[in-house]
């Protein structure tokens, strides 16, 4: 399912905070907001892919409010055999929706499910 503009806007703002925050951890993130295609790994282009000396150490996917369905699902079980740790971030109201679809499709024991929570003060 395609997002909408906001909600890729969000996806990508994401990800590309995570290569801000992670590259203090990891030797390189590699990113690939939106349609880009700048890191491969195994024929996989997931969102972050945190590495130290040249061993994968993380393999991050961000999600929307709109992107937590089936469809989604075989991507994860995909990038969660990929033998390295695969977190999923998705909207803090949408964490129990990810984890009930992991454990409908058996991956529950490979997919960490993380949160983020966007406040706007004004």
């Amino acid at each position: 399912m395609k997002r909408t503009n906001d909600e890729q806007f969000l996806h990508d703002w994401l990800i590309r905070k995570l290569k801000e925050k992670y590259s203090k951890l990891y030797k390189e993130v590699q990113i690939n907001p939106g349609d880009e295609k700048n890191y491969e790994l195994k024929g996989h282009f997931p969102d972050a892919v945190c590495v130290n000396y040249g061993q994968i150490m993380l393999i991050i996917e961000v999600e929307t409010k709109e992107s937590i369905n089936e469809q989604e699902i075989d991507q994860w079980k995909e990038l969660s055999q990929l033998g390295a740790q695969l977190v999923v971030l998705v909207p803090k109201e949408m964490q129990n929706a990810a984890r009930d679809l992991c454990w409908k499709n058996g991956i529950a024991s490979k997919v960490k499910i993380g949160f983020f929570d966007v406040l706007l003060s004004t």
